[in-house]
């Protein structure tokens, strides 16, 4: 089960604000403290006095475990829960963890009348206890997933504080900065947020395909016309192969028609096929227009609706011609994941399984750990694995935006991927498809060149398939793989440019993989 869970220090304002989250969230409320003294039959101050702080942290540990096998709820923790490396590890594989904050003067202000039934404050100077113990505990709490600060704050203000994390990812890029808002019907959200950029919107250009449009365009144009935004809807057919120069072209022609200007927006209603083709005719028309990604598949929301890569596919490559152009925001609505066919679903699986492999080996176990509610589009689970995809990716996007470095980690298991979509003329594989097969093969790779023990190689094969991807080819010829790999966009001066992991949750860029060991690697990712 997926748990939303507060940590910090007492007096923090963790069952106050819990209480209202679990209301907001519709989930119950449970108190690890409370929960102890259930256990004991005792309260806490007795259960030090009678057993010590020793006994008391084991059963701590014990009850937690515990809680987080159960339903899933708002999880309030005691201040001193994090502290122990196994309650951590427990807990960030369960959900994420908020850490709420405070000055040692709130804290003191807030729990002096009850000093007396906090045993760590049973001193003379329990100011000077606080600060102590908040200086030893600064590392474990450093480790949640957010810190909100409540000094001089309300509870319904740390609420609003706690929900706008869970339903905003930034993407801090300076002048081009932008948010990802994951919230359940925010497409209606679209009209008022275009009418609300400092450029006037002259009119907005609706890209999608004739299914997408018909399920959810509606809600975009009811909210455009709310807006008082003249707009216009263009489709294209559904599939890769019309990720193409020609569809391109097509478009080109409408809009100039409809005497689209530059002050319009282009918005891209679909999965990463429609987002990457808008995009790239919102980059490249009247030498670039504005534009925003609405995803409506689990792989456009954690991946390709991220970063500004937009682009087509030529008959020798995939991506090969393309731009960088960031949308002014993106809308993620979960409710599209329901009518989601599966195998589309397995796909942008794929991709945030490459965002544990490369970044998160936590978030890798909470995906192992969580398969069953991910399928059955749980929506604590799937909300959490949105959001912390996108997080990750954010975060590489804004170290390297345009690709001269770090970003090239996102492209783990896409040199392969790659190949293997054009050997099959992107008809056989979905991307997501492709991916969970290259990833296989890279670590492979990895293995063999000693930077990768068996054992994550067997996890990430393990887990992939439990999610229905494959993890092997049909029957194929190396040499072919091999060759196309060379023309990948991204090899550099001939050498094919591999991300290899050293673990899970760490990687290495490699542009020395030996022809033997990639023929290898493949060879043993083709079915016998």
């Amino acid at each position: 089960m997926t748990h939303l869970i507060l940590a910090g220090f007492m007096g923090t304002g963790k069952s106050t604000v819990g209480r209202a989250l679990a209301e907001q969230l519709r989930l119950p409320f449970v108190d690890s403290d409370e929960r102890i003294e259930a256990v004991a039959a005792k309260p806490i101050s007795q259960i030090f006095a009678d057993d010590g702080e020793e006994a008391f942290r084991a059963l701590e540990t014990r009850v937690l475990a515990s809680l987080l096998k159960e339903e899933s709820s708002v999880l309030a923790l005691g201040g001193g829960t994090l502290v122990s490396a196994e309650n951590l590890a427990l807990a960030k594989r369960a959900g994420p963890i908020i850490c709420l904050k405070a000055d040692p003067h709130t804290i003191y202000q807030r729990v002096k009348a009850q000093a007396g039934q906090r045993p760590l404050l049973k001193v003379a100077e329990p100011l000077a206890k606080i600060r102590e113990l908040l200086e030893t505990r600064q590392s474990s709490y450093a480790q949640a997933d957010a810190q909100v600060n409540t000094t001089g704050l309300e509870p319904d203000e740390v609420v609003e504080q706690v929900m706008d994390w869970l339903n905003r990812v930034h993407v801090d890029l300076g002048e081009r900065s932008y948010d990802l808002q994951i919230q359940e019907g925010c497409h209606a959200w679209v009209g008022p947020l275009l009418a609300k950029l400092p450029d006037r919107v002259s009119s907005a250009v609706l890209i999608s395909n004739r299914d997408i449009d018909r399920s959810y365009g509606d809600a975009i144009r009811t909210s455009l016309e709310g807006a008082g935004i003249p707009h216009h809807t263009l489709l294209v057919p559904a599939g890769e192969r019309y990720k193409s120069l020609e569809t391109a072209s097509r478009l080109y022609g409408d809009l100039i028609q409809r005497k689209v200007d530059r002050k319009a927006v282009i918005l891209a209603l679909g999965g990463g096929v429609i987002g990457d083709l808008a995009g790239f005719v919102a980059s490249t028309y009247l030498r670039g227009v504005r534009f925003t990604q609405l995803p409506t598949s689990l792989l456009a929301q954690v991946d390709s609706s991220i970063g500004g890569k937009v682009g087509v596919n030529h008959a020798l490559g995939k991506n090969m011609i393309g731009a960088f152009l960031q949308p002014q925001f993106v809308l993620i609505d979960p409710n599209t994941l329901a009518t989601l066919p599966i195998r589309e679903l397995r796909s942008g699986i794929a991709e945030i399984i490459k965002h544990g492999v490369i970044w998160d080996e936590d978030f890798f176990a909470y995906l192992e750990g969580h398969v069953e509610s991910i399928l059955r589009l749980d929506p604590q689970s799937m909300k959490h694995i949105i959001r912390r995809s996108c997080q990750i990716k954010a975060h590489v996007v804004e170290e390297d935006e345009q690709e001269s470095g770090l970003r090239a980690i996102l492209n783990f298991g896409h040199t392969a991927a790659h190949a293997v979509e054009t050997y099959t003329s992107y008809e056989r594989y979905t991307h997501g498809e492709a991916v969970a097969i290259g990833m296989v093969i890279a670590a492979r790779i990895a293995h063999s060149m000693n930077m990768l023990r068996a054992e994550p190689v067997h996890r990430l094969i393990r887990l992939l398939e439990r999610f229905g991807l494959p993890t092997h080819l049909p029957k194929a010829d190396p040499g072919v793989l091999m060759s196309l790999m060379d023309s990948d966009k991204k090899a550099i001066a001939g050498t094919v440019r591999f991300i290899l992991p050293t673990k899970i949750g760490r990687v290495e860029i490699a542009n020395n993989v030996p022809r033997d060991i990639l023929r290898r690697a493949i060879k043993e990712s083709i079915e016998i």
